[in-house]
């Protein structure tokens, strides 16, 4: 996936805790046939224009637990994704003002150790943005740009999937106003469908009660076993929760890594990658070539019957 960041830039060896290629228990052999079959079968695909190499295609292989047929629709998924929402996969700059503050506040970030040695990578979301200099589409946009990230780098991410943790303690409450239907429906589309990861399971801490409409809407768009694993708790809740205390960072009671250093890791990391993300736009579907009928937003995102679906009570 990767061109290359700066070299001068701190590997994620170095922040992360990974597990290792022989811990995959992987068929060499196995693998160079799955990566032949998916190059045949992409070369019969007119519409696709993706990246090729071993590299970035065995991120897609790995993810779907290395069935062909998974495979495939990942990569019409991913790459279909980037045609039908330029609005966030166009212009994705680093040193951008709204994603710059954004970084510099630097509490979106992969924390250090794992759910088990082989288990998903927990990403962290601590909030405390201002929305008028960061509006949610910056937050969004620079989410999927860290799941780019990962996937690129991190074997936990790409083979054993993430689990979303935010603490809205800091959330502003003026981001409601920003957070429509389509937006929510576009994020949960992203993260469920578009990137080819498995998504564990989402918790929320401190949940204001004035998000509790937006947090209906989300959970709606959430499909089968993935809608049973969101968690949401408030501020006050003593319950016992999916992601234990010491998983945490340093800063919420935990003992995974400080947010204030990860922050600034992952701060030079996505700049690092400014060049990649800009050579990652070219690669995307041309729907005009498709065989058979395109892919549209109303039919992906569902404009006709995923509102539907997100009455509220």
């Amino acid at each position: 996936m990767r061109l290359g960041p700066d070299p001068n830039t701190m590997s994620n060896n170095d922040v992360l805790n990974t597990c290792k290629e022989e811990d995959l228990n992987e068929d060499s052999i196995s693998i160079q046939n799955g990566l032949e079959m998916i190059r045949e079968w992409l070369r019969k695909q007119p519409h696709l224009n993706v990246r090729d190499d071993d590299e970035s295609l065995l991120i897609f292989l790995r993810s779907s637990k290395y069935s062909i047929q998974r495979t495939k629709e990942k990569l019409d998924n991913y790459y279909s994704m980037i045609t039908l929402l330029p609005e966030m996969f166009d212009d994705r700059d680093p040193f951008a003002s709204d994603i710059q503050t954004l970084l510099n506040v630097g509490t979106m970030v992969p924390l250090p150790n794992t759910l088990g040695k082989c288990g998903p990578r927990i990403i962290f979301y601590g909030c405390g943005y201002d929305p008028v200099l960061v509006p949610y589409t910056t937050i969004m946009k620079v989410c999927l740009m860290m799941y780019e990230i990962l996937m690129a780098e991190d074997l936990n991410t790409v083979a054993f999937g993430i689990y979303l943790l935010f603490d809205l303690k800091r959330f502003s409450l003026k981001y409601v106003l920003q957070l429509t239907p389509a937006i929510l429906t576009q994020h949960v589309y992203c993260t469920e469908t578009g990137y080819p990861l498995r998504l564990k399971g989402i918790q929320i801490d401190n949940c204001p009660p004035a998000m509790d409409v937006i947090i209906k809407i989300a959970n709606a768009c959430l499909k089968g076993k993935v809608s049973n694993r969101f968690h949401v708790y408030r501020e006050d809740s003593n319950l016992q929760k999916e992601i234990p205390l010491e998983m945490l960072p340093i800063e919420h009671g935990g003992k995974n890594g400080s947010i204030k250093e990860l922050g600034a890791i992952w701060k030079k990391k996505m700049e690092s990658y400014r060049e990649w993300f800009r050579e990652n736009a070219k690669y995307k579907t041309n729907e005009n070539l498709r065989p058979g009928p395109p892919k549209t937003s109303d039919s992906e995102l569902g404009v006709d019957g995923s509102f539907r679906k997100l009455a509220v009570d």
